[in-house]
């Protein structure tokens, strides 16, 4: 059984123009791009590569500043640092110089060892410069210790333009006598005072754009290298890639379309287009399966449904009726008031015995849809069996008996009107029994009894009418059932 809203779909699929397609897009990509490689190849192979280069320095600067903050850190644990947006270390905040004697004595650590240290994972030199009172810098210690006792400097143009040296650098510097790429972390007090500044190396000018030269050089043999390959590798990626994509698109669209019968194929595939694959093959089973459960449901549902209700009226059954007098019983202890009220058809047997069970059931129908108008919102009817009916009536203000009197009097009215059944018309008449919750009964069972009773006494007293029920009518209801077929 399919479900209504899953029947149709109408998803397509239509084949796209060449150029729009992944094939057409590639190639048409590739075409551009070995013209343009021709064209411009060597111009922007130099430029990617000048800024992949500085990009790298700058890089790994700045990698060599947090390794340096990080070494001077865990042997100086007094200090403390701090970070821009991105995490980067921008400056060493300590309340005197790093490496003066005190800190010596405290960690056993002298200035030589702790930039050894730093410079052993950098592979590079590693500076400690301290500020002089005229402002200056002037070595305090060389990882390398190659020349202890020399005096050295530190210049870099950028401090005497746009920046300071207790800013974070990164760039060309004079250190000595050699032009490094270095990166500049500088020691302050929390005030903000320039103690001192660590920088670190990457290598020299003449080094570093040694390596830049031949990367370039490698860059266009590197070049011309994918140029060949692409060529040679584009028929291949044809192949093996853009051919399975339309036919899972095809998949796709009929799993969209409720079409799971067939498996998806290239699962098998150990790559990209096989896990692919496997997640539409894997989507294929989870809507059998979805359709599986929701048809289930539904079927539970319609059982359900079966379960409470009558299958001719469609009105709720004897235990919906149960099920509601005990949530109705439950509410007498918050006060609420409700009315039971039993009816059956006067004389229904004869519509049966002369027109037929088709007409009656027709009838029957129309008697439900005429009460199910004249209730309120919180009222229930049910049907209990042949031409028998139950109501629950909830009353909303303080008079129960005229609420019961009035619905009761407009069931007597409504379906004493005739029906139009198969072009005849049908006269009927109805007798109702009323009991009133909890002045006649706190329970469900006294409840239906009593207006069980008052239902024979409606009957007794001619039919075509209604009856409260009242202490005195059990006699008479028995005498009435001992000498009465009730062919109503």
């Amino acid at each position: 059984m399919q479900h209504p809203s899953r029947a149709n779909s109408s998803a397509t699929v239509t084949k796209l123009p060449w150029r729009h397609t992944l094939v057409g897009k590639v190639v048409v990509f590739m075409l551009l791009g070995v013209m343009f490689a021709y064209l411009m190849g060597a111009l922007s192979g130099f430029l990617m590569v000048e800024r992949g280069a500085r990009e790298q320095w700058w890089r790994e600067a700045q990698v060599n500043a947090q390794i340096v903050s990080a070494t001077i850190r865990r042997i100086y644990t007094s200090v403390a640092v701090s970070a821009d947006e991105t995490g980067q270390i921008t400056h060493i905040i300590s309340q005197r110089p790093i490496g003066d004697e005190e800190s010596v004595l405290e960690t056993g650590f002298s200035p030589v060892d702790v930039l050894a240290l730093a410079s052993a994972q950098t592979r590079n030199n590693v500076w400690l410069f301290g500020a002089t009172p005229e402002g200056s810098l002037e070595v305090v210690a060389d990882a390398l210790n190659a020349s202890p006792g020399s005096v050295m400097t530190l210049t870099v143009n950028t401090w005497q333009s746009t920046a300071e040296a207790s800013d974070f650098y990164v760039g060309f510097a004079q250190v000595g006598s050699q032009e490094h790429f270095i990166s500049s972390l500088p020691i302050v007090t929390p005030d903000g005072q320039l103690l001192g500044v660590v920088v670190s190396t990457i290598g020299q000018r003449e080094a570093l754009y040694q390596m830049r030269n031949d990367l370039i050089g490698n860059a266009l043999m590197a070049l011309l290298a994918v140029l060949v390959a692409t060529a040679l590798m584009l028929s291949i990626l044809m192949r093996h890639l853009f051919r399975p994509v339309p036919i899972l698109i095809r998949a796709l669209a009929s799993i969209a379309k409720n079409q799971t019968q067939s498996p998806t194929p290239y699962t098998t595939r150990n790559d990209e287009i096989g896990r692919m694959a496997k997640a539409i093959d894997a989507l294929r089973k989870k809507v059998i399966e979805r359709e599986h459960l929701l048809d289930v449901k539904d079927e539970a549902l319609r059982f359900q449904h079966l379960a409470h209700h009558d299958e001719l009226t469609k009105l709720p059954n004897r235990i919906q009726l149960n099920d509601a007098l005990k949530a109705a019983e439950h509410s007498l202890l918050q006060g609420d008031i409700f009315n039971v009220m039993l009816f059956d058809l006067d004389y229904f047997k004869d519509v049966n015995d002369s027109l037929g069970h088709a007409v009656g059931d027709a009838l029957l129908i129309d008697v439900s849809q005429r009460v199910q108008g004249l209730l309120k919102e919180n009222d229930l009817v049910a049907r209990l069996g042949g031409d028998e009916f139950a109501i629950i009536q909830r009353v909303a203000g303080s008079t129960p008996e005229e609420e019961a009197k009035a619905l009761a009097s407009d069931i007597v009215a409504t379906l004493g009107e005739p029906f139009q059944i198969e072009a005849q018309d049908i006269q009927i008449s109805v007798s109702v029994g009323i009991s009133r919750a909890p002045v006649d009964g706190d329970t469900s069972y006294d409840l239906l009894r009593n207006a069980d009773i008052a239902l024979y006494a409606a009957k007794a007293k001619g039919r075509n009418r209604y009856m409260l029920f009242a202490s005195g009518m059990k006699m008479m209801t028995n005498t009435v059932r001992r000498g009465k077929s009730c062919p109503g």
